[in-house]
């Protein structure tokens, strides 16, 4: 009976510590399709969705006050550029389509711009201001953005702001 205690004492550890591996956070959607992901070590993920059509930004988050500042990481790739004989003329760096730094062709790079998501495509808010579990975006002339804007495809107005996802 003792080793089986042990067993399962054992076991609820391991399952403990292979599953708690993810980053406590708070994450926030508008009626836009946009996502805010703000996480306890002061890194950020953006991202947005329509149709087919995507975009992610990663970067680091600092709270002044009542104010959230974005300031997004861009990953870039180094993409080797080629002549008509396959010798190199130059490099260049590029968004990344992922999370990784490599080296690309001219392929898989224009094959990255044609489909129809990829990083940095539709750029986060620079400033948010935090009020009752809602993110409202600042304008830049400093000002709340209150608005109500149409979604696509639409003839409905929704309020511009992020709201907290219950957890």
């Amino acid at each position: 009976m003792r080793a089986i205690t042990i067993i399962y004492i054992f076991l609820v550890l391991v399952k403990i510590e292979c599953f708690s591996q993810e980053k406590p956070k708070q994450e926030y959607y508008d009626s836009f399709g946009e996502r805010i992901e703000l996480f306890t070590d002061s890194t950020f993920e953006f991202s947005w969705n329509f149709d087919l059509a995507g975009s992610w930004t990663i970067g680091n988050w600092q709270l002044l006050n009542d104010t959230i500042i974005l300031k997004p990481i861009l990953i870039m790739d180094t993409l080797t550029i080629r002549d008509s004989n396959n010798k190199i003329l130059r490099d260049s760096l590029v968004l990344s389509t992922d999370e990784n730094v490599d080296r690309i062709e001219m392929v898989e790079y224009i094959t990255g711009l044609i489909s129809g998501g990829g990083q940095n495509r539709r750029q986060p808010p620079n400033k948010l201001f935090l009020k009752k579990e809602k993110l409202f975006r600042i304008n830049d002339n400093g000002k709340l953005d209150k608005s109500r804007s149409k979604a696509l495809l639409k003839k409905k107005k929704y309020k511009t702001y992020f709201k907290l996802v219950e957890q």
